[in-house]
């Protein structure tokens, strides 16, 4: 009964209160309850999966261009296409998007390939000097004016073969061509040698 009365007295003197401060803005919150705090843990960090790798085939040429060898180069670019592509060691490597790529045929398919898997020919300049020396190349191969082009170019095929047959008979020949200079060399040491050095 006490507290009933203690209540109503405090309520009473808190309206009287608020009553006569009109200005003055007051509040009481009271909150009772059983229930346990729960905390919520912040969202984890999105984690992002690397973009899976796109392949594509770098390029598409419906004909096979005509590569020439640059004597600076000393390996094989094609000419008049809109793409960098060369011709060494038996394979084509094609630069293209800051990558290099690796086929078997100028038409592909094409894989990438590292720098420092490229052949060392194709590593010997930097980038910007094979093409100088390409477009320089081109330049003079078709102005005709150098019979060197006419054993430095080929085109992919019939023609490559055909290229290629021609290198290996030239090989054939030089060395032929070598043993019979030694041969005559040889010879003319011996009878150097019985004549006791002295010619008539």
């Amino acid at each position: 009964m006490k507290k009933t009365l203690f209540c109503l007295a405090f309520a009473t003197s808190v309206t009287g209160t608020l009553a006569h401060a009109s200005n003055v803005d007051f509040s009481v919150g009271v909150n009772i309850s059983n229930r346990p705090t729960v905390a919520v843990p912040a969202p984890p960090a999105p984690v992002y999966a690397p973009p899976a790798p796109v392949y594509a085939e770098p390029v598409v040429i419906e004909e096979p261009p005509v590569f020439i060898q640059p004597p600076q180069l000393g390996f094989y670019a094609a000419v008049g296409i809109p793409y960098d592509m060369f011709f060494i060691s038996g394979s084509y490597y094609l630069y293209r998007g800051n990558a290099w790529y690796a086929a078997p045929r100028y038409n592909g398919p094409w894989a990438s390939v590292r720098y420092r898997s490229l052949p060392p020919g194709l590593r010997r300049h930097s980038y910007d000097k094979v093409r100088y020396y390409r477009d320089a190349g081109y330049r003079q191969y078709r102005a005709h004016n150098s019979p060197y082009w006419d054993k430095h170019h080929f085109r992919p095929g019939k023609e490559l073969k055909e290229h290629r047959k021609a290198e290996k008979r030239h090989w054939k020949d030089d060395r032929k061509a070598e043993k019979q200079y030694w041969k005559k060399a040889g010879n003319e040491n011996r009878d150097y040698g019985k004549h006791g050095g002295h010619h008539n």
